[in-house]
C-alpha cells in the first residue's frame, strides 16, 4: 500500500483535538490559506493574555466571511474594533461587509475611516484594495488599480502587502507572475528586517507541482530564518512528505509536534512516518500517546497492528487488529482485513483468517493479485478446492507470473497428497498440477524449483514411485543446477534419490548405486540408503 494512502487513513480526528498556543500561528495559517487550522488556533488562543484581540478578531472575521458566515464576520469585526479602536483593519472588514451587501457608500465611509487612522500606512491601502477584490474583482477593478498604484507610489514600490495582493490576483491564471510578486514581497520585507512568512509559503504553493526542489529550498530558508514558526515547520514537513523524502519528513515532523500549535492529525501523520522509517518503537509510543489522550482516534489501532506485525510480535498485532476491526463506525480498508488475516495465519489460525482475507479481496476488485494470498490462506486452512478456485480466478485475470503458476501447481500437489493412493482423483489432481508447472516453465525455463515441483507431482501421481517421466525431469533439474550445486543441494539430493530408486526397481543396480552414492555425498548419515547399497553388492 502506498504511504500516502496509509497516512490518509489516519487523518480522521478533529482538528480541534490538540491546538493551543500563540495566536500568531493562527494568523500565519490564515495567510497561508489554511483556514481550518487558523480558525481552531485563533479560537483556542483568543483569551490568552499574549493575544492581540483586535488582530485575532479581524482574522476570525475574515475566516467567517470566507465561510459565508456574514453575521459571524460582523460580530468579530465589531469585537475587534471594540478591543482596539485604533486598529484600522477591522474597519476594512466592516467596509467589506457593507460592500458585499451593496452599500458602497457605507463601505467607502468605513474604508476612509481606516485610511485616516494611519495615513502613512500603505498596507492599509492594500487591505482596502483586497477587500474590493474579495467582493468583486471585476466590478471594482478601477478601485483596486487606483489603490494599488497609490500604495506603490507612496511606499516608493516597497509595500509588500501590494505584491502579496498582486500575487494572489495572478495565482489562478499565471503562476509565474504570482511567484514573481511573492518573491518581490519577500525581498522588500527582507530589506526592512522582516521575514514575510506568508510570501514564502504562497511562493511554495505556486510551485509545489512544478518544481518541488525549488519549493523545498525556499521553505528550508524560511525554517532557518523562523525556526520556531509552526507554519514554517509544518509546510516543510509536508513538502518532504509529498516529495517522498520520508526520512526528512519524519525528522521535520519530530520538530513540529513539539510546537504547542500542532494538531492531533499531525501526531497521527508523525506516527505513520515513524512506521515508514522503521522506527517501530517510537511509532508505538506515539500511537499509545494519542490513544491515551483520545481513545476515539481508532486509526492508532491500525498503526499498532502494523508496527507489532513488523516487529513479528503477532499476538500483540492481533489484539490491536481486532480492536480496529471491531471499532463502531471505523472507516476500514482492504489492507486492514488483509493484514489482520495474514497475522492470524502466522499465528496458526488460518481457518479464522479466511473470512478477513475474503473481505479484503471483495473490497479490492482492481487487485486480482490478492487472490493469490486468498488461495494460500485457503490452502493453509485445509480448503484445497477453494484454494484452487481462487488461483484459477487469478490466473484468468491475465496478470499471472511463473511464481503464480508454480503456486497453482503446489496447491494441486497439496490436494493430491491428501487423496488415497491409486485413486483416479489423486492422479487427476497431479496431472492438473503438471499442466500449471508447464505453464510456469514456459515463463521461467529451466527453473530448478519449478522442475522439482514437476517431479513431485509426477511421483505423487504414480503412488509415490518414480517413473520414466519423473526421471526425465530429474535429469533436466540436475543439469540446471550445475552452475551452483551447493545452492540446490536439497533438490539434487531428491533427484539422486529418485533416480536411484527408479533404477533399483528396474534391477539396474550399477546405475542405482551410482545415484545413491551421489545422494550420500549430500546426506552421508542416511542409514537407510547405506543399507540399500549393502544389499546391492
Amino acid at each position: 500500500m502506498k504511504l500516502r494512502f496509509l497516512f490518509s487513513l489516519m487523518l480522521g480526528a478533529s482538528l480541534a483535538a490538540g491546538a493551543q498556543g500563540g495566536y500568531q500561528d493562527g494568523v500565519d495559517n490564515y495567510n497561508a490559506d489554511r483556514l481550518d487550522v487558523a480558525k481552531v488556533i485563533l479560537g483556542n488562543t483568543i483569551n490568552d493574555a499574549a493575544t492581540n484581540k483586535a488582530v485575532a478578531y479581524y482574522y476570525m472575521g475574515q475566516i467567517d466571511y470566507a465561510e459565508n458566515n456574514l453575521s459571524g464576520a460582523k460580530a468579530n469585526f465589531d469585537k475587534g474594533a471594540q478591543a482596539d479602536p485604533n486598529y484600522a483593519y477591522n474597519y476594512v472588514g466592516q467596509g467589506m461587509l457593507a460592500l458585499k451587501s451593496g452599500n458602497k457608500a457605507e463601505a467607502q465611509r468605513m474604508f476612509d475611516h481606516a485610511l485616516k487612522l494611519d495615513k502613512k500606512n500603505t498596507a492599509i491601502m492594500a487591505a482596502v484594495a483586497r477587500a474590493y477584490w474579495t467582493v468583486d474583482p471585476v466590478a471594482y477593478s478601477k478601485d483596486i488599480d487606483k489603490l494599488i498604484s497609490k500604495a506603490l507610489k507612496e511606499s516608493k514600490n516597497t509595500e509588500s502587502a501590494v505584491y502579496m495582493l498582486q500575487g494572489d490576483m495572478a495565482a489562478a491564471t499565471d503562476p509565474g507572475e504570482a511567484a514573481g510578486k511573492y518573491e518581490m514581497a519577500i525581498e522588500q520585507d527582507k530589506a526592512k528586517g522582516i521575514v514575510n512568512r506568508e510570501a514564502y509559503v504562497k511562493y511554495a504553493h505556486v510551485y509545489d507541482k512544478h518544481n518541488r526542489g525549488l519549493v523545498i529550498e525556499k521553505l528550508e530558508e524560511l525554517n532557518r530564518l523562523e525556526p520556531n514558526s509552526g507554519l514554517a515547520q509544518r509546510e516543510l514537513a509536508e513538502q518532504y512528505y509529498e516529495n517522498q523524502q520520508m526520512g526528512r519528513a519524519w525528522k521535520q515532523y519530530e520538530k513540529y509536534v513539539e510546537n504547542p500549535n500542532h494538531f492531533r492529525r499531525d501526531e497521527q501523520r508523525y506516527t505513520g512516518l515513524l512506521y515508514s522509517a522503521k522506527e517501530y518503537d517510537k511509532s508505538i509510543q506515539w500511537a499509545n500517546k494519542v490513544l491515551s489522550e483520545d481513545p476515539t482516534v481508532y486509526q492508532m489501532n491500525r498503526m499498532l497492528m502494523l508496527n507489532y506485525n513488523a516487529l513479528e510480535q503477532d499476538s500483540l498485532a492481533a489484539v490491536y487488529g481486532e480492536k480496529l476491526l471491531n471499532y463502531p463506525g471505523a472507516d476500514l480498508v482492504a489492507n486492514d482485513y488483509l493484514t489482520y488475516g495474514n497475522i492470524l495465519v502466522d499465528l496458526g489460525r488460518a481457518p479464522e483468517a479466511v473470512v478477513f482475507v475474503e473481505k479484503a479481496v471483495e473490497m479490492s476488485p482492481d487487485k486480482p493479485e490478492l487472490l493469490t494470498t486468498l488461495s494460500k490462506t485457503y490452502q493453509k486452512a485445509g480448503m484445497e478446492d477453494k484454494a484452487l478456485d481462487a488461483m484459477k480466478r487469478y490466473l484468468d485475470s491475465g496478470e499471472a507470473t511463473a511464481t503464480d503458476y508454480y503456486s497453482m501447481a503446489n496447491t494441486y500437489w497439496a490436494k493430491a497428497r491428501k487423496l488415497e493412493k491409486g485413486t483416479p482423483e489423486r492422479l487427476e489432481s497431479c496431472n492438473e498440477g503438471v499442466k500449471y508447472v508447464d505453464m510456469a516453465l514456459e515463463r521461467a525455463p529451466g527453473n530448478p524449483a519449478i522442475l522439482m515441483m514437476k517431479v513431485y507431482l509426477i511421483v505423487t501421481g504414480n503412488d509415490d514411485k518414480p517413473n520414466a517421466d519423473a526421471i526425465k525431469v530429474t535429469q533436466e533439474l540436475i543439469e540446471a543446477t550445475q552452475g551452483d550445486p551447493e545452492k540446490y543441494k536439497n533438490m539434487l539430493a531428491a533427484s539422486y534419490y529418485y533416480n536411484g530408486a527408479y533404477y533399483a526397481d528396474l534391477k539396474e543396480n550399477a546405475k542405482a548405486r551410482e545415484y545413491f552414492e551421489k545422494y550420500l555425498e549430500i546426506n552421508p548419515n542416511d542409514q537407510g540408503v547405506k543399507n540399500l547399497l549393502e544389499i546391492m553388492k
